[in-house]
């Protein structure tokens, strides 16, 4: 290696840096040494293919190795001396270009520029973050122009983005950029408290990550953002913390979940759907509300169970209340039964009360106060005493047969006439003796026979108008019992379903990531 004893040393420009050996180096077309690009067919021209490949020194130990771009200007030295065919280069010469390139057919072009150097015409050699110039180039003015304002908060208030960056005269600053600088970061350097102490992450999309002099992270993405993690991910914030979402919000968990709030929990929106596998329940220390223009509540297959410690109430301010319990009973049990079980029982009517009874024989297995199957009819039972009383008339009306019976004295008063008529055979008999009797001195006491029609007329008569006036005509005589029934049944909707979110689609490079790395370990599984 007698060359290191007498190096040439040579400025030349890069014409190729596409090394298919991985090792970085360039092809250089060296000043001097070899002829500048000449027309095809020139006997003395040196095509870029022919130029010997050029190992680039790298100081930076693997860290962070650089390429020379093709057009740049490089210095370095031929290690065999004048043989000139193993070069190496020592570093870039920094400068703007400004010539143009061989082939452009501009005045006072450089046959030693290659052709694809045209898109470097002009550039400064700094980066625009070290020097200043070309503040207004590159993604960093669309970062700035686009970045929104008066972001809506849920709490009321509304947020600004903070400002990206701008490049600046700092020579401090150090600057990682990709080949054509249009993707670098930013180590801005600055003394305490100033400004331009931060760090930028800048991608040509205009998606970015900073951290500014305070302290402060904002990271945007102009497109989509994915956050994955293998392990646990714990987040802590001293402060407040506020999510904006213009569009959908989905959140999944593998297994349990737990929102603990020390304070109080709002939750506004359109439509409110919570659906539960096996069982929901609402637990508080005071009271539970629940407010609607409807509230509808719906078992589909066991009980709906109220209990309080003091009192149940219900109110409808414009209709009623009503229940209707006509399912099918069951021949085991008590189904479609309506009970109702209270120390005192007061039911207060402002117009009218009915109780009707279609007279359906009952399947029921209740045996208090007496067996309930095959019964029909109404039963009204009372272990002490049973009032019923009227302030006008009051009518007792059977088309078949009516008994009236008493253990112990039975007495029937009137205030005015009293009338006891049969169709039939009317008897009045006693054990005792049997007292037929009127208090006025003046009156009679009459016993007719069938012949006296004035007498029966008159009873008749009597008797008929004695009824209470609220009977339509035709109740007593007919046998037809008016359907009451409930017409104003419980209507409830059932919860909507809640579909389980799609899949977001996986992107292609992420697939053929996937594909590759199953084909390696199918492959290892073979071995």
């Amino acid at each position: 290696m007698s060359g290191f004893n007498n190096m040439l040393y040579f400025a030349g420009v890069v014409e190729d840096n596409n090394d298919l050996s991985n090792a970085g180096r360039v092809r250089v077309r060296a000043f001097g040494i070899h002829p500048p690009r000449a027309s095809e067919g020139d006997e003395d021209s040196v095509p870029t293919e022919h130029l010997p490949w050029a190992t680039v020194l790298d100081g930076s130990y693997g860290v962070s190795p650089v390429i020379p771009n093709v057009g740049e200007w490089v210095f370095g030295f031929f290690v065999d001396g004048r043989e000139a065919q193993q070069p190496m280069i020592m570093g870039r010469l920094p400068g703007q270009h400004l010539q143009m390139p061989y082939g452009s057919g501009e005045p006072g072009e450089d046959g030693y520029l290659p052709p694809e150097s045209v898109n470097q015409f002009g550039k400064p050699d700094l980066h625009r973050y070290q020097g200043g110039e070309g503040a207004s180039q590159g993604q960093t003015l669309a970062q700035r122009v686009l970045a929104n304002t008066n972001i809506p908060q849920a709490n009321g208030e509304t947020f600004d983005e903070p400002p990206i960056m701008m490049p600046e005269n700092n020579y401090k600053n150090r600057v990682i950029a990709s080949a054509d600088g249009d993707n670098f970061i930013v180590l801005g350097s600055g003394m305490d408290g100033e400004a331009s102490d931060y760090f930028l992450i800048s991608h040509s999309s205009g998606s970015v990550f900073q951290i500014d002099a305070n302290g402060t992270i904002f990271v945007k993405a102009f497109a989509d953002k994915y956050n994955t993690t293998q392990g646990i991910e714990s987040t802590y914030v001293r402060g407040s913390s506020h999510s904006t979402i213009d569009e959908d919000y989905t959140l999944k968990i593998g297994k349990s979940g737990k929102i603990q709030v020390n304070g109080r929990l709002d939750i506004e929106c359109t439509d409110f759907n919570v659906r539960a596998a096996r069982n929901i329940n609402l637990d508080a220390g005071v009271k539970v509300n629940v407010s609607g223009g409807g509230v509808g509540v719906f078992a589909t297959a066991d009980d709906i169970n109220l209990v309080a410690n003091t009192n149940i109430k219900g109110l409808a301010t414009l209709g009623g209340m009503y229940w209707k319990c006509l399912m099918p009973g069951n021949p085991a049990g008590d189904g479609g039964d309506f009970h109702v079980d209270s120390y005192k029982t007061n039911m207060y009517s402002i117009a009218y009360t009915k109780i009707h009874s279609t007279g359906t024989p009952a399947i029921s297995a209740q045996l208090l106060p007496f067996p309930d199957v095959g019964m029909n009819g109404i039963d009204i039972s009372s272990s002490t005493g049973l009032k019923l009383q009227s302030n006008t008339a009051m009518n007792l009306t059977c088309l078949t047969n009516m008994g009236i019976s008493s253990v112990g004295t039975l007495g029937l008063s009137a205030g005015a006439a009293m009338n006891l008529y049969a169709i039939g055979t009317l008897g009045i008999g006693a054990t005792l003796a049997v007292s037929l009797d009127s208090v006025v001195p003046a009156a009679s006491v009459l016993i007719g026979s069938g012949t006296a029609a004035a007498t029966a007329t008159s009873t008749a008569g009597s008797l008929a108008t004695s009824l209470a006036t609220f009977v339509a005509p035709g109740h007593v005589a007919s046998s037809n019992v008016p359907n009451i029934s409930v017409t104003e049944l419980a209507k409830v909707v059932k919860p909507q379903e809640i579909k389980n979110a799609p899949a977001p689609e996986i992107p292609a490079k992420t697939k053929r990531w996937w594909h590759a790395i199953t084909n390696i370990m199918r492959s290892d599984d073979d071995e």
